[in-house]
């Protein structure tokens, strides 16, 4: 059995960066600006990435969605946003119900 590890941790983020490659990116993922943002604003899943990097996970409307960003000082980097995987999705069914308590 794997276990979840959850870190709760309050990071104020500044502003959000958005490079012109990252928009054209997602669109290619079927993700819109205004769903990542609705993932990076919500109380979503944090996972520990690559390269210092972290994957934020939660619902939006019927998709769930991963979006992969990094923190340089308070201004928060998106890479990309895609559906998340199919780990990623275990690993957010398994913090909601730890977080919901059933």
């Amino acid at each position: 059995r794997q276990c979840l590890t959850i870190h709760m941790t309050v990071v104020r983020i500044q502003k959000i960066i958005w490079s012109e490659f990252t928009v054209g990116h997602i669109k290619k993922h079927e993700v819109t600006v205004e769903e990542a943002e609705l993932v990076i604003k919500s109380d979503a899943l944090s996972l520990e990435g690559h390269n210092g990097k972290r994957i934020l996970v939660n619902k939006v409307n019927s998709r769930i969605i991963a979006v992969i960003v990094k923190m340089i000082g308070n201004k928060l980097y998106v890479a990309t946003a895609r559906d998340a995987s199919d780990k990623e999705r275990k690993d957010f069914y398994e913090y909601k119900k730890i977080k919901t308590g059933t």
